[in-house]
């Protein structure tokens, strides 16, 4: 039979494991949550700069809707 002081041995082998294996799956968490962060930060930077340009679009066909308007209005005989 195990003495008293081998099983206050084992018992604080035992907690150092567990806190060493809660240890390394903390930081495998941080890390694997860092870099899902980075890659929602990458994916709505792109996602703003495609926005971005979408409207500049818009306001451009917009320009180019009001000036064939304006050709039509010209065109069209004075009553």
């Amino acid at each position: 039979m195990l003495d008293s002081n081998t099983l206050y041995l084992l018992l604080a082998m035992a907690g150092f494991v567990c806190i060493a294996i809660v240890m390394v799956h903390h930081h495998n968490c941080s890390d694997l949550i860092r870099r899902k962060k980075n890659e929602v930060n990458s994916v709505a930077t792109q996602l703003k700069y495609k926005t971005e340009a979408l409207e500049r679009e818009c306001i451009d066909i917009q320009i180019q809707i009001d000036a064939i308007d304006d050709e039509i209005n010209a065109l069209k005989p004075q009553m």
